[in-house]
């Protein structure tokens, strides 16, 4: 500890020195004013030269510290020079600023931690992978926005404006997660109104981030996630789901990146006139819409991940349904065997203070749905979302499972419905040699009739059948088809204890 100290002290020293030398700059700490006013500092972008290269000299490799940074997805916290900020300077949270840096991410790291630089900022970001440091931490005061320090949190973004290149897909994922952690943190809403370019806020002569920044993309993407510790989803009737048209030849695609920058296992082809069914759309999200989908009723079978949800462009398709028509409501979902919450009208529920990790979500259906036990892994930030499809149990008159009792279906084991020999019917009913569920006392309790009080197994879960008939009055195949049925209820059926 003590050698990094020393080297730490050293490198203070040297680095201001050796830059005063090429530069002309002042070595040393510049006095710093405490109240906030128009000439407090702000990031101007310009560095010395050593500072702006992509490779930084050794003596200038910013020096990490042991603390932890409060963003849970920084990779460290590296702090700024004391004289480069005011502790404790935070007023009010009013603002995320967006920054660029017209410069590189090591060199700005290392600037904001010379004394000389007189500027800084609470985080910077690397734009082909989206790394994040922080630097400031988020009750001080960063010099970043002139007399807006005290009242905003700042985001410098490596690139330069001019380049659209730099503002990468991972720069716009990762800046969104965390512009949507501080927001949630300080309770600063997600609109344009408060999150903003450093351009955009008073007495500012600088442009950046500039006309190429993506600001539909940015804010779709923010708002978009799910918060820190939450666990939402809706629950789906697979008997309402919703049929898809393509209306011409196009794409679905893992995320909102155009299709021509996207690599082949990363998009799947979609033909005009192709149908699909699916689960779950999201709302508009810069002209897509987010799928979710079974893998066996989906357009991208055999794809990794886009087998069960992927990015469709809306106008690309036919209109999607309603939630509400899709949606299993009423149903009790159960997190981790604990605490529960009964869906909306649209299926949809949430649980807040999910810790990260594996965890079970289980649908118990009651009497209208099978219940159903989904696995869900949270992560540390975001939070998580899921879309379960659940199985409607059919009720007396239903044998196609779609929930409705239309004209002429019957539900195996109900009243003058199809049984089997030896039992198979609801309580309170026998099965005449009919092979046809009747009340007791109504049948011919033969032998190869189930004619006593409870005659049905009440244990077996049937399945419906597609009419009011059955094929070959007592033929062998026919009662194995219905056992063969039977058991696969059994199956399907999961006993929560």
């Amino acid at each position: 500890m003590a050698s990094v100290q020393i080297k730490h002290l050293m490198l203070l020293l040297i680095a201001p020195l050796s830059i005063a030398a090429v530069t002309g700059l002042a070595a040393g700490p510049r006095s710093i004013d405490v109240h906030v006013d128009a000439s407090e500092p702000h990031d101007d972008h310009a560095r010395p030269d050593p500072y702006n290269l992509p490779t930084l000299p050794e003596a200038l490799t910013p020096i990490p510290s042991e603390g932890p940074a409060e963003y849970p997805l920084a990779v460290a916290f590296i702090p700024a020079d004391p004289s480069n900020y005011t502790a404790g300077g935070i007023v009010s949270y009013d603002y995320i600023v967006v920054h660029t840096m017209q410069g590189y991410y090591p060199g700005s790291i290392s600037w904001f931690q010379n004394p000389a630089a007189n500027v800084s900022a609470h985080f910077c970001m690397q734009s082909d992978d989206g790394e994040i440091t922080q630097m400031v931490n988020l009750s001080d005061r960063a010099w970043h926005v002139g007399n807006s320090n005290s009242v905003s949190i700042g985001i410098e973004h490596e690139g330069f404006i001019d380049d659209p290149a730099w503002y990468t897909w991972e720069t716009y994922r990762s800046s969104a997660q965390l512009a949507r952690w501080i927001a949630d943190e300080y309770q600063i809403p997600l609109t344009r109104e408060h999150i903003v370019a450093h351009s955009e806020l008073p007495s500012q002569t600088h442009t950046d981030p500039g006309d190429n920044w993506d600001w539909d993309l940015y804010m779709a993407l923010i708002t978009d996630l799910v918060s820190e510790g939450e666990l939402e989803g809706w629950v789906v009737d697979r008997s309402q789901t919703c049929t898809l048209t393509a209306t011409g030849d196009t794409w679905i695609k893992k995320t909102l990146e155009p299709s021509g920058e996207l690599s082949d296992t990363d998009k799947c082809f979609v033909a005009a006139g192709t149908q699909f069914e699916y689960l779950h759309a999201s709302g508009e999200l810069v002209g897509h819409r987010r799928l979710d989908y079974d893998p066996s009723d989906g357009p991208c079978a055999g794809f990794i991940d886009l087998d069960v949800q992927g990015y469709m462009f809306a106008e690309h398709f036919s209109a999607t349904c309603e939630d509400a028509s899709m949606g299993a409501a009423g149903v009790t979902v159960v997190l981790d065997g604990g605490a529960q919450v009964v869906t909306d009208a649209t299926g949809y529920f949430s649980f807040a203070e999910v810790g990260p990790g594996a965890h079970s979500v289980d649908v118990l259906g009651g009497a209208s749905y099978f219940d159903t036990l989904e696995p869900v892994d949270v992560d540390v930030h975001p939070g998580a979302r899921v879309v379960i499809g659940v199985d409607p149990q059919a009720g007396p008159g239903d044998g196609d499972g779609d929930g409705d009792a239309d004209g002429g279906e019957c539900w195996v084991g109900g009243e003058n419905c199809p049984c089997t020999d030896g039992g198979g019917c609801d309580p309170g009913l026998v099965c005449d040699p009919t092979h046809t569920c009747v009340p007791e006392g109504e049948g011919d309790a033969g032998g190869e009739t189930n004619g006593g009080a409870g005659g049905g197994d009440d244990s077996v879960d049937y399945l419906e059948a597609d009419s009011c008939s059955v094929t070959g009055e007592g033929g062998v195949g026919g009662v194995l088809g219905l056992l063969v049925f039977g058991l696969g209820g059994l199956a399907l059926r999961r006993k929560i204890a």
